[in-house]
């Protein structure tokens, strides 16, 4: 029969099931959230940021060591400064190596050099036709200009060797003539030898003046008698110091006397006759009616066992002969000997110094003998180190020196000497 009742009610529909874990999500739709999908990436950045800054660091150059000082720089000697016998006419310096000019008189305008010239003649000479020790040279021919020019020589009273045309000489024979008895005709032959003609090596003795800073000195002959090559006593102490470093010029001016080779006749006394007195070593005198008696003079003393090389100038004495100007030269030898004093800084195996490997690391140096030094009263003496230590050394290696005005002290290392480690090099800043 039909229903006459209301329809019948609508079933309610399920509830929705919950929301899937993450996990499902992600086989659902196939895709990581962000957060999740990161971390690995910056995990991966930051080790290749850490293995570069490691391999940085790595092949970065490691500094070159250094070495410095753990000592006062300086040394100041009490008292005044000391007087020397300064002659009352002329010019003159007293100067020791390494640590400077003890003095000078008479001004500094310059004046005729005579033959003391010929050192720089036997300078210049010498750079380019350089001796070994006891090496006698090339034999050299003396040109018949030379010769012929020896009789006006004599009457003009110049000091020669007297040569001939085709004469034959060593290289050293000629400068031991030049050096020692003071040979004009040999000073201008050598000049021919070097550069072809004399003004060529004028110009060069101008030129090795200029190098030496002799700003008062011009030169205008190779053997001095020309009254327009003037010096000053300061520049002439500049050059001698060069020169005695040249060991065949040393050998050369060591010499009181010139002795020919056989059969070239007896043998002649030089005008240096202060050698082998008061530690003299080599010299050059000087005399024109113009110039005056001039002398330079090297002279060397033992001082506490430390080497002092003195260098001195005499030059414009009032004299008939270079003599006036070597006897005024000895009297200011003996006092500035005598004005030399020591004083001991550190003691042998004391640290005085240190090598830097530019990361932090400090190597100590030792004094391998006292640390002395040559003054004078009223003097401050410089102190420094030098040296290109090794980045590695075993401990007592000899890799610097203290240097105390004239004096030169090695260091050892005071232990093994290592490398930076890799943990410094990995944390250096700079």
């Amino acid at each position: 029969m039909p229903w006459d009742g209301p329809p019948p009610a609508t079933p309610a529909p399920p509830p929705a099931p919950p929301a899937p874990p993450a996990a499902e999500a992600v086989a659902e739709t196939g895709a990581e959230p962000k957060r999740g999908r990161r971390w690995p990436v910056v995990v991966a950045a930051a080790l290749v940021l850490v293995v570069g800054i490691v391999v940085g660091q790595l092949v970065r150059p490691v500094p070159e060591p250094s070495v410095e000082l753990a000592m006062a720089s300086s040394h100041a000697f009490p008292g005044q400064a000391p007087s020397l016998p300064w002659p009352s006419a002329g010019q003159s310096v007293v100067q020791v190596d390494g640590l400077g000019t003890m003095g000078s008189s008479g001004g500094s305008a310059p004046i005729p050099t005579a033959s003391v010239a010929k050192v720089m003649t036997a300078y210049a000479y010498l750079r380019d036709h350089p001796l070994k020790p006891g090496e006698a040279g090339p034999v050299l021919t003396v040109s018949p200009q030379a010769a012929a020019q020896i009789p006006d020589r004599r009457k003009r009273g110049e000091s020669l060797l007297g040569v001939t045309a085709n004469q034959r000489l060593t290289q050293r024979k000629a400068l031991e003539a030049l050096l020692i008895i003071s040979a004009n005709d040999v000073a201008h032959e050598l000049a021919r030898w070097d550069a072809g003609n004399e003004q060529a090596f004028v110009a060069k003795m101008n030129a090795a003046a200029a190098e030496l800073g002799m700003t008062s000195t011009r030169y205008t002959d190779p053997s001095g008698y020309h009254a327009g090559t003037v010096s000053t006593a300061a520049d002439q102490v500049k050059l001698l110091r060069a020169a005695m470093n040249v060991p065949a010029f040393a050998e050369i001016v060591n010499n009181r006397a010139y002795v020919p080779d056989v059969g070239g006749g007896e043998a002649r006394e030089g005008g240096n006759f202060l050698l082998g007195q008061y530690g003299v070593v080599g010299g050059k005198t000087g005399y024109t009616d113009a110039a005056g008696g001039n002398y330079v003079f090297a002279a060397r003393k033992d001082v506490a066992g430390v080497n002092t090389l003195i260098i001195g100038a005499v030059m414009g004495q009032k004299s008939p002969t270079a003599a006036g100007a070597v006897n005024a030269a000895g009297q200011l030898v003996m006092a500035a000997e005598t004005a030399l004093t020591t004083a001991t800084l550190a003691p042998k195996g004391a640290r005085v110094a240190r090598v830097d490997d530019g990361l932090g690391g400090k190597t100590p140096l030792r004094a391998a003998s006292p640390v002395t030094v040559v003054g004078w009263a009223g003097l401050t003496v410089p102190v420094g180190v030098q040296g290109d230590p090794p980045r590695q050394g075993d401990n007592g290696s000899r890799v610097a020196a203290v240097t105390a005005g004239a004096a030169r002290v090695p260091l050892e290392l005071g232990r093994t000497l290592n490398e930076p480690s890799i943990v410094k090099r990995l944390t250096r800043l700079n």
